[in-house]
């Protein structure tokens, strides 16, 4: 089944520059900059081969891109290009016959999926650190945090500690059997590994259903939820002595509507105020041709902001005490299919059908000055300042 939410044809490349992409909502829109890091055409990637298969990003130091070298159709092997997108550099890994690519989130670590066979190798030294041979078609794989490799099949969720020499992927819970007939989008787990939550989607007459199962480790307890995508932190609630796991869920409802939650995880900590739960109600912007929903969740920890993309474009900036959307705005005028935190400037990191590589960060002192003229909160315009201007 095609990825409803990922290897969608786009119009073509675009040309826009990131004013323009902006679709004349700069003036009583969030102050905001869009700019262009890099497009993936300038250095020899085939527009026809952005999609979410092919190009990956685990976090925002690499992106891998997995695509055909044009200049000898002799060979069935594919080129492996690695960038640095914040610092500007690219490298080339080689060729492969992998049918995947991921790089760790935080190490030089390079991941290779053929069929059954997973192997990770250092990109700079060159050296093989693991490699495995699976038992059961994957249906998923992704990096969970810099140490473990999720593996997902048809019916169970394994996890493997690439760290480990000679270790093998180990069973952690089994799908739940709704999520039998989604496509999996997603698998992401709190910084504990305790919190685990794995997302689908399905598509229904005219519309993309999504449905993420909650999985607790301690517990052994599974619960399905309507949601598209999610998200986890450790987020300090002023007040409170002690840091919350915080679990963050967007998903669209009927007609133009949506919700976006913030979840405070168990167990209770002494001290702490009771667990919370909050949502505020999301108005998507699609027209009757196409089915806008979210596709990625991004916590802003330094700046108490959660980051809502959608597939068509929009950025919807929540408040991650309360879960108030504060604003919403266009960022894109093609398919987002990656998003992930610029951790550098606490903004967002996307890539689009067109090929473009995009930051979208806050102007600081203006997006105060928005939230006192246009959300008209005074108090969050106080507590923001204090953050994020400091």
């Amino acid at each position: 089944m095609q990825n409803p939410s990922r290897d969608v044809p786009s119009p073509g490349p675009s040309t826009s520059t990131p004013s323009q992409v902006m679709s004349g909502e700069e003036e009583r829109g969030p102050p905001i900059t869009i700019n262009e890091l890099v497009q993936l055409s300038h250095i020899g990637i085939p527009n026809e081969q952005v999609t979410w298969s092919r190009v990956t990003m685990s976090s925002d130091k690499w992106i891998a891109v997995r695509h055909d070298n044009r200049l000898d159709f002799s060979t069935k092997r594919a080129v492996v290009t690695v960038l640095c997108p914040i610092e500007g550099t690219i490298s080339y890994a080689g060729s492969t016959s992998a049918d995947s690519v991921l790089m760790n989130p935080s190490q030089p670590l390079i991941a290779l999926k053929a069929g059954l066979r997973f192997e990770v190798f250092n990109l700079e030294t060159k050296l093989l650190i693991n490699k495995v041979h699976f038992h059961e078609p994957v249906i998923y794989w992704t990096w969970l945090n810099s140490e473990f490799i999720a593996i997902v099949s048809d019916s169970v969720v394994y996890h493997w500690d690439v760290k480990q020499e000679s270790s093998l992927p180990e069973q952690v819970f089994v799908r739940h059997h709704r999520l039998a007939f989604t496509e999996i989008v997603a698998y992401k787990a709190d910084p504990s590994l305790k919190w685990l939550a794995l997302t689908g989607l399905t598509p229904e007459d005219d519309r993309i259903s999504g449905l993420t199962q909650l999985y607790n480790v301690d517990e052994d307890i599974t619960q399905c939820i309507s949601a598209h995508a999610v998200c986890f932190s450790n987020f300090h609630f002023p007040g409170n002595p002690s840091p919350s796991t915080v679990f963050c869920v967007s998903s669209r409802e009927v007609q133009d509507h949506g919700k976006v939650h913030v979840i405070e995880l168990g167990p209770y900590k002494s001290g702490n105020f009771a667990l919370r739960n909050c949502y505020d109600h999301l108005q998507f912007l699609d027209d009757m041709e196409r089915y806008d929903f979210p596709v990625s969740l991004q916590i802003s920890v330094d700046y108490g902001l959660l980051f809502v993309i959608t597939k068509y474009g929009y950025l919807y900036m929540c408040d991650i005490e309360t879960a108030m959307c504060l604003c919403c705005t266009r960022v894109s005028i093609d398919v987002i299919f990656a998003a992930t935190l610029n951790t550098n400037t606490q903004g967002i990191l996307a890539i689009t059908r067109a090929g473009q590589v995009i930051t979208v960060d806050l102007k600081k002192d203006g997006f105060i000055t928005f939230l006192r003229e246009q959300v008209k909160t005074a108090y969050k315009a106080n507590r923001f300042e204090k953050v994020i201007c400091q």
